[in-house]
């Protein structure tokens, strides 16, 4: 294995894409069971003969994903409900709610799944705090033609999250009491300007990424599905009082909170 690091300073890391940096738009291929869309809305599971996962993204655009964002394996015997949508800013987000239909307790382990672009030639740029940034690989340490991806799992270490070579899992404890519903929220932002990724897209999609770290894209959720969500801290899906306002005129939106943390990237080929 082959690591280097790129060192980026402060500044470049917290400051905006420089001016004519265009990003790209994120695909709405959303699988809603017949088609695709931006938004799915339902249960969780999968369809034939497709088996295909309903909620999952098929592409995201420039083969970022080759079917991601489903839960692989056994649940438990819980049952699933998904809300799945692509947002403004290209952060597609996972809202999965498990309930306990059963008279008795259930502990059980799921994974949240993703089969990236790469092929096998995945760089990790970051991975930290619930946050991994990554992108494909030109064999030579240098990110090309699918987006850098930002993928948060939570903030209050709960979910466990890795890429192997090119396979995303966040894996999650989860308890629920007889009749209890608990859900988790996950999120993808892809980076990448139009002419190919650049090293401006890793930058921009760590600082994206913590910021979701940080203050997690609520808007649009209601309190009651909030009130079960067990991977982010209570106090960090409080949208921010500039973000009630805009909600109020109907205008939307969502405060920003930007986690100041070390920008040296690494990189393992």
């Amino acid at each position: 294995m082959k690591t280097f690091t790129l060192a980026l300073s402060l500044s470049a890391a917290l400051l905006p894409a420089a001016a004519g940096a265009r990003q790209f738009q994120a695909g709405a291929d959303i699988f809603t069971g017949t088609g695709t869309s931006d938004r799915y809305v339902g249960r969780g599971g999968t369809v034939q003969p497709s088996n295909r996962a309903l909620g999952s993204v098929a592409d995201g655009g420039f083969d970022t994903f080759d079917n991601f964002g489903y839960f692989n394996g056994s649940l438990g015997g819980l049952t699933l409900n998904r809300q799945v949508e692509l947002r403004s800013d290209n952060i597609y987000r996972f809202l999965d709610s498990f309930t306990n239909t059963s008279n008795a307790t259930v502990t059980t382990t799921v994974s949240f799944f993703g089969n990236l672009g790469s092929d096998g030639d995945e760089l990790v740029g970051y991975d930290a705090g619930g946050l991994m940034v990554s992108c494909e690989g030109d064999g030579a340490g240098l990110c090309v033609d699918d987006a850098v991806l930002a993928l948060v799992s939570g903030n209050t270490g709960m979910g466990r999250q890795a890429i192997t070579p090119n396979f995303y899992n966040a894996t999650f404890d989860l308890t629920v009491g007889a009749g209890q519903t608990v859900s988790l929220l996950n999120y993808a932002f892809l980076a990448r300007d139009i002419d190919g990724p650049l090293a401006s897209d890793v930058a921009l999609a760590t600082r994206h990424g913590l910021s979701l770290v940080a203050r997690p894209d609520v808007v649009g959720l209601s309190k009651a599905q909030l009130a079960t969500v067990v991977n982010f801290s209570a106090a960090s899906m409080v949208p921010e009082p500039a973000s009630w306002a805009l909600m109020i005129v109907g205008i939307g939106g969502v405060g920003a909170g930007l986690r100041r943390r070390v920008t040296r990237v690494r990189f393992a080929a």
